[in-house]
């Protein structure tokens, strides 16, 4: 194993014990909060930006500001709510359960980041490098990408590919 193994599998096992911290609720509320939060900022940030003409005259930053602040106020809200269901998960008992869950899908969401970050390293010229050819770990996760790849709709895939 080199040097690239090691952060491959420090990189799993830190996504992992963050999942154990915050539990199973927790890390999927989070990953919810994230894409309703970029999905209501690209929908409503026009009309945010609006509101802000008093205040900022560059439509440009306006755009940001709506954009950015949307994002700040729903990831606010997201962690809110999350504090008050682990609250509850946690008087409920069911903690262990929670956070062993957690554990796993941590594992899960840092084998899928290595495996995007190989897939992109792959379009790069590191292949050609000693450090890439000689890990144990790379061949398995550009599997991986692979499989991760074809869950991508073709549309999707063909979208990415005329950039």
């Amino acid at each position: 194993m080199n040097w690239v193994d090691f952060a491959i599998l420090g990189v799993v096992l830190l996504s992992a014990l963050v999942g154990l911290g915050r539990g199973l609720i927790r890390e999927v509320l989070s990953l919810g909060v994230w894409i309703a939060a970029i999905l209501i900022a690209w929908l409503f940030h026009r009309e945010v930006a609006e509101l802000l003409v008093p205040y900022l005259s560059q439509p440009s930053v306006r755009l940001a500001a709506a954009f950015i602040g949307l994002i700040l106020g729903t990831l606010v809200l997201g962690a809110l709510l999350g504090a008050l269901l682990s609250a509850l998960i946690e008087k409920t008992g069911l903690g262990v359960v929670d956070r062993m869950l957690g554990l796993v899908f941590g594992a899960a969401r840092g084998v899928v980041i290595v495996a995007m970050a190989v897939f992109l390293g792959a379009l790069t010229p590191m292949p050609e490098d000693s450090w890439w050819q000689e890990s144990r770990l790379i061949g398995q996760f550009q599997a991986v990408a692979g499989w991760l790849i074809d869950l991508v709709p073709e549309e999707v895939q063909a979208r990415v590919k005329s950039l």
